[in-house]
């Protein structure tokens, strides 16, 4: 009877301390939860963890592994091993006793860590002096989180006990690391979307104050932490923040960008640096390219890149603005122009056609010079058709338009661009010609691979003249370019005496002209291999020189002297007679016209 007296009483106080127990882990998770609840800095939540650990289970060490996103347990804190290894240990997942639990899921319990076959030694991070481990996941329903070490210098068995509550201690730091990251990816979130707000804010204002481009691309640039600059499609710089010099390259080759792709980094310039480029869209068409240089590492990636991105929505709706009213004062100005090259114009019809183009900001010149600018063959036109290479024309010719010729009133066609210059931009025709030759460098880019020249109509005494003047202009360009030239200024003045062949209405005249000088060499030159007509034409170009025609054309003067004999055996014509050789330079200049 006594003794069961004595067996109730060891297990009602077994019970009492099981109670106890209990009582006191209870109070412990309360405890972490509660200081957890109120800790806002990671650091301090992982130091608090391991701190009321050890306490609780009363070891000389916790540390904490998590896992990382490389799939790799790293060593994130610890009280009692070398802190200055924290962020540099790692564990792959099977590796080791931590590595173990990870990969196995199930906690393990080492009395002594020298006779565990699982046990990595880590130089360096002071586990010699711990004698015994126990060690349990850290999940998240089937996500793992974790790992939870404890470790003693004593030898120590850890029970059943020890583990549970190590457990119920990873499941409380499951849950606080769940929340502190979900708390860290809202206020990451919110930080974007203010940081998105404040930046679409700043570019909303800026385009409704009417800013312009520029500022925008400052702007864009300074946010950006690099210059900016705006390319054409195919990677010609249009616009700038700052002068040549600002380092910007003047053109960049940039790969296919696709049509849901936001940026693309390349290298360009001298020397290549790298630049982010982003695609500037009104709906599926790309208006320009947004590049800015990768300067400054200081700059938030997440800043730069909502920079970029609002930067090139804005740009998109300040490109439409400018391309829908450029359009609509271009084809306002483009009819004017076009009525008034048209001819025939009544004294009343010149006075309203003025007083339009004075609506548009335009003067309309009473004296004025025609300059067309022209491709020089079929294949360099049809590159100018489409509306996207026009827009680039004159956009290529829009900074020479502003700077040196301020009033002149201009027309970009598909096949052409007509320029009217008043005459105090250029009182005489060697001033003409050299804006002219501007004009012809400028468009130059343009028309690569092919080329372009220029025809200069004499000066227009009055706006019923500038049809005249127009007219000479393309006349220049077409007899020069039938006389072989290319990618030059040609004033109709020029053409000397041969401006009378235009004069000409009937071009059956002038086809038998040609054929009374030229016909016996027409018709040699069907039959036979030797150039006689060429060599004809060499002469004529070199002003009858014969060794420079031979050098010209590549031959021997022995070979030059048989060929002006043996034209002359042909034509019956005399080539060192002065009325013959003015008789012959105009046939061929008759045949180049009439595209024979």
């Amino acid at each position: 009877m006594k003794a069961r007296r004595n067996l109730h009483a060891v297990g009602a106080a077994s019970g009492v301390a099981d109670s106890s127990l209990a009582a006191r882990e209870l109070n412990f998770l309360v405890r972490l939860a509660q200081a957890a609840a109120s800790t806002q800095r990671p650091d301090e939540l992982l130091e608090l963890i391991i701190r009321e650990t050890t306490s609780a289970i009363g070891t000389d060490v916790c540390s904490l592994y998590l896992l990382a996103p490389n799939e790799q347990l790293l060593l994130t804190a610890t009280n009692g091993l070398n802190e200055n290894m924290v962020g540099k240990v790692t564990m792959k997942v099977g590796e080791g006793i931590t590595g173990w639990v990870a990969d196995s899921r199930r906690p393990a319990v080492v009395p002594d860590v020298s006779k565990e076959p699982h046990w990595k030694w880590v130089p360096g991070l002071d586990e010699d002096r711990f004698h015994s481990m126990a060690s349990v996941p850290i999940e998240s329903g089937p996500r793992l989180v974790g790992v939870l070490n404890v470790q003693s210098t004593e030898r120590r068995e850890f029970d059943s006990g020890d583990i549970d509550f190590l457990r119920a201690i990873a499941a409380q730091v499951a849950g606080i690391l769940e929340r502190s990251e979900l708390q860290r990816r809202t206020e990451v979130q919110l930080a974007e979307i203010r940081l998105s707000h404040d930046i679409h804010e700043r570019f909303t204002k800026l385009s409704l104050d009417g800013a312009g481009i520029r500022l925008i691309l400052e702007v864009i640039g300074s946010l950006a932490g690099g210059r900016a600059a705006l390319y054409s499609g195919d990677g010609y710089r249009v616009r700038g923040a700052g002068e040549h010099s600002d380092g910007m390259p003047q053109r960049i080759h940039v790969p296919a960008i696709g049509a849901s792709a936001r940026e693309v980094r390349i290298n360009a310039g001298r020397p290549a640096r790298p630049l982010d480029v982003v695609p500037v869209r009104a709906g599926a068409e790309t208006l320009a390219l947004l590049a800015v240089g990768v300067d400054e590492e200081s700059v938030d990636p997440e800043g730069r890149l909502r920079a970029l991105e609002h930067g090139s929505t804005v740009l998109a709706l300040e490109l439409s603005k400018e391309r829908a009213a450029a359009e609509v004062e271009r084809r306002l100005r483009g009819d004017l122009v076009e009525e008034v090259l048209a001819g025939g114009l009544e004294p009343d019809e010149a006075e309203r056609i003025a007083r339009q183009a004075e609506r548009l900001g335009h003067r309309m010149p009473q004296r004025a010079w025609v300059v067309v600018l022209e491709p020089d063959d079929d294949k360099t036109e049809a590159t100018l058709a489409p509306r996207g290479q026009q827009d680039r024309l004159d956009a290529a010719l829009s900074g020479l338009i502003r700077s040196r010729l301020p009033g002149a009133l201009t027309l970009v066609r598909s096949a052409s661009a007509v320029f009217l210059v008043p005459d105090e931009l250029a009182a005489d025709l060697p001033a003409v010609e050299k804006l002219a030759a501007q004009v012809l460098s400028a468009a130059a880019p343009v028309m690569k691979p092919g080329s372009a020249s220029v025809g200069i109509g004499n000066l227009a005494n009055g706006v019923g003249e500038l049809a005249r003047s127009h007219i000479e202009a393309r006349q220049a360009l077409r007899l020069t370019r039938r006389a072989g030239s290319r990618g030059r200024v040609a004033s109709y003045r020029s053409l000397g005496a041969f401006r009378l062949l235009l004069e000409v209405q009937s071009p059956d005249a002038l086809s038998r002209f040609v054929n009374e000088l030229l016909g016996p060499l027409l018709q040699y030159a069907q039959s036979r291999d030797t150039p006689l007509l060429e060599t004809l034409e060499a002469l004529s170009a070199a002003r009858w020189i014969r060794r420079a025609a031979a050098r010209n054309l590549g031959i021997h003067i022995n070979s030059m002297t048989y060929r002006v004999e043996r034209i002359e055996s042909l034509t019956g014509l005399k080539l060192d007679d002065a009325e013959t050789r003015v008789a012959i330079s105009i046939a061929l200049r008759a045949r180049a016209m009439l595209g024979a």
